[in-house]
């Protein structure tokens, strides 16, 4: 088995345009079904999020026949790799990384590639393990790092039960708001039609999110990127609230089959005493529900109170530290980020340890 390179430049594929990418490599990403796993995603990601120093690339492990087994696209500078290809927009790197086999192999050799210092976010499954394990045997010091909570919801199978076992603040909320509001038909809902015109939607998205409490976006050019190349393939979903014919609420849905993730909220201020939000998450939660089949739920990044409300569970998305100990950033980062690290986290799993509570 052997490592290749595909590079993104300018958007595109290095050798001819990114069309020119191999079908199979193509295949890895798409075939997993993950909004945030498809090959577009990434392409938006290179596209929109780099520094001028950066490039990103997508490094495969092929058999002897050629064929695409595992792969993970990366960022690098002055040609070594520096981290994964994410963003703060990320909820989880979805890399292809293939059999747990095959991702050990695929980090041990991203291993020779990698710079002093290199850092994956937003992690979650057994392949991930094993791709670190792999960088490990490549002979960087690498450790983890708890990076957000991530809440959700596995089997919304039914959403009037669903609904039912929300809690009563939340349900009364949503029936006081709507009732209101619902009087001289003051409150509509629209999913918008990207395929059809996807500028539309992302300049009433714009619009809200101008208004909203929420600072700027740090790449300006992600989001109409996304909604055009996501939203043309129906993955990315955009909702729309408007209170007496003005839009009030936008909602950005990622959604691939069963899947969906909330990825960007935005709502303007001056209807907070209708509470739109809530009332669109509502709606579009059962109209994805019922329309396209989706009862896998999660609330992207972070542990904020409201998502409670929404979702029964939460988990942890974790980052990946890796250091190359034969250089003198590596070696600081082993000695002053990755080795304390290990420590607390022999600690904690201590018998009777009681770290994070206050004595």
């Amino acid at each position: 088995m052997r490592l290749e390179t595909y590079g993104f430049e300018a958007g595109g594929f290095k050798t001819g345009g990114f069309e020119a990418a191999p079908a199979d490599i193509r295949a890895l990403f798409d075939r997993q079904h993950l909004a945030e796993g498809c090959w577009d995603w990434f392409e938006v990601l290179a596209a929109t999020t780099l520094s001028d120093t950066e490039k990103a690339c997508v490094l495969a492990l092929v058999d002897e026949a050629g064929q695409a087994l595992s792969a993970v696209p990366v960022v690098t500078v002055g040609g070594k790799v520096i981290r994964g290809l994410t963003s703060p927009f990320t909820t989880l790197f979805a890399a292809p990384f293939g059999s747990p086999n095959n991702a050990r192999v695929l980090g041990r050799l991203v291993a020779g590639k990698a710079g002093a210092r290199l850092r994956f976010d937003a992690l979650d499954g057994a392949a991930a393990g094993a791709f670190e394990s792999g960088l490990a045997a490549g002979g960087l010091a690498v450790a983890r790092f708890h990076h957000f909570v991530n809440w959700f919801e596995e089997d919304i199978n039914d959403f009037a039960a669903y609904w039912a076992g929300r809690g009563s603040q939340l349900q009364s909320t949503v029936k006081r708001k709507a009732a209101s509001l619902a009087r001289g038909g003051r409150l509509q809902f629209e999913q918008m039609d990207m395929k059809a015109d996807w500028r539309k939607g992302a300049d009433i998205y714009q619009e809200i999110y101008a208004k909203s409490w929420k600072p700027a976006e740090p790449y300006p050019r992600f989001m109409d990127a996304l909604l055009e190349k996501l939203g043309m393939r129906g993955i990315a979903r955009l909702a729309i609230a408007r209170i007496d014919g003005v839009p009030a609420a936008a909602q950005v849905w990622l959604v691939d089959q069963a899947r969906a993730t909330i990825f960007k909220l935005a709502h303007d201020p001056a209807f907070d005493r209708q509470s739109p939000g809530t009332l669109l998450t509502h709606w579009f939660l059962q109209r994805l529900h019922q329309q396209d089949g989706v009862h896998v739920v999660d609330f992207g990044r972070g542990d904020d109170s409201y998502k409670r409300q929404w979702l029964h569970a939460s988990r942890g998305r974790e980052g990946l530290l890796a250091a190359n100990p034969r250089s003198l950033q590596g070696l600081a980062t082993l000695l002053f980020d990755i080795l304390p690290s290990r420590v607390v986290k022999r600690l904690r799993h201590q018998p009777g340890n009681k770290t994070g509570q206050r004595s």
